[in-house]
């Protein structure tokens, strides 16, 4: 051991190489372990959309206080380098609006969480569900499995949809009939097909009208409530009832037309 002293007496530099592969592994293991605890933590509540943002952000801070603790053990004047950063901060700060703006927006999102992961929102021409939330972009996949990553401030500048935030949606069904249909065997038969299925919110109760009057047919429109999660399987699947339910029932769903009358007015080519 003494020999080992005397020889980082004698060579320092060694000394200092060593200390910053120590700072180099203990960053490196803070991290990996910063990130296991926030991943544990998604298992007791916490959304993980928020990990990718919390992790870059004290990933950032322990790399930049660890470049710091490394100039300092290779005898560099940090206060310096500190005070030059300090003074070109508004420069850096005009330079990097764009950036600082998609940070800000991402740091805004994680606290006031307008959507978690796994939400399908919709912002602009954007429409996905989310997968994270970075330090600059947020992730999302399209409904066709494309992949999406929009700057943080596209999202804050811009109103949300989020179709998973609230428990519960009004799923409508629209269909025309012809105008010699009975309305009240439409109305019976929507009425008996929506009492059948469990999965309609009987409060607030379901609703039957006649929401149009188009030029070839009667527009009927039934208001139900669903469970959000349960939303798009009910719309693929009633929309097919309906039209079996139509179709068993004798009711006809008419195509477009238009009535033409032809005036037969041949007087005009009688001869002189």
């Amino acid at each position: 051991m003494e020999k080992i002293h005397d020889y980082l007496i004698e060579y320092p530099i060694v000394k200092q190489v060593l200390l910053v592969l120590l700072v180099f592994v203990a960053v490196k293991v803070f991290v990996w372990s910063f990130r296991k605890f926030l991943l544990r933590m998604t298992k007791r509540g916490m959304d993980p959309a928020a990990v990718p943002l919390i992790t870059d952000l004290i990933k950032y801070v322990v790399y930049i206080s660890a470049l710091i603790v490394c100039l300092n053990i290779f005898g560099v004047n940090t206060t310096g380098i500190v005070a030059m950063i300090s003074a070109a901060s508004l420069a850096i700060g005009f330079a990097l609006k764009d950036t600082l703006s998609n940070i800000a927006s991402g740091i805004v999102l994680l606290f006031l969480r307008p959507f978690k992961a796994g939400d399908l929102i919709e912002c602009g021409s954007i429409k996905g569900k989310i997968l994270g939330i970075g330090l600059f972009n947020t992730t999302l996949e399209t409904l066709d499995g494309l992949y999406v990553s929009a700057p943080n401030s596209s999202l804050w500048g811009a109103p949300i949809v989020n179709f998973s935030k609230n428990p519960y949606r009004r799923l409508e069904i629209t269909v025309g009939i012809s105008y010699n249909t009975s309305l009240d065997h439409v109305m019976e038969s929507l009425r008996n097909m929506v009492a059948g299925e469990t999965r309609f919110m009987r409060d607030p109760e379901p609703s039957f009208f006649v929401s149009g009057l188009d030029d070839s047919a009667v527009t009927i429109s039934v208001y139900v409530w669903v469970r959000s999660s349960e939303f798009g399987a009910l719309k693929r699947e009633y929309t097919e009832a309906v039209k079996r339910l139509f179709d068993e029932k004798g009711i006809e769903i008419p195509y477009p037309q238009r009535v033409l009358h032809v005036l037969n007015d041949t007087s005009k080519f009688s001869q002189k």
